[in-house]
């Protein structure tokens, strides 16, 4: 079972994967995220980013890319989903998705 302060950090990561693909899409619209770039920006391993972003992907709230192999990583780029987009936007709904530490 995994404590609350476990539970915080993955909220946090995802909260920092969303926003970062957010302001990369402001950015490059069309554009693809690589997944390395989360490491340092939301200070985190590949084992972390890994099954914290597919489960972005099976929420709807990003897309990956599976069409090569890019260890140590599930995908080699992301992007975010209108539904990630209206997510990050509405700050309400997004601190009842991921909530922000107390």
């Amino acid at each position: 079972m995994n404590s609350q302060a476990d539970i915080q950090i993955y909220f946090d990561l995802r909260r920092c994967i969303l926003e970062t693909l957010y302001r990369f899409f402001r950015e490059y619209p069309f554009g693809l995220a690589e997944l390395y770039q989360f490491q340092d920006q939301c200070h985190c391993g590949p084992e972390q980013l890994n099954w914290n972003i597919v489960y972005l992907e099976k929420s709807g709230y990003v897309e990956l890319d599976k069409s090569l192999d890019c260890p140590p990583f599930v995908s080699c780029t992301a992007s975010i989903t209108a539904q990630g987009i209206d997510l990050v936007e509405n700050p309400a709904q997004l601190d009842q998705k991921f909530p922000l530490p107390k």
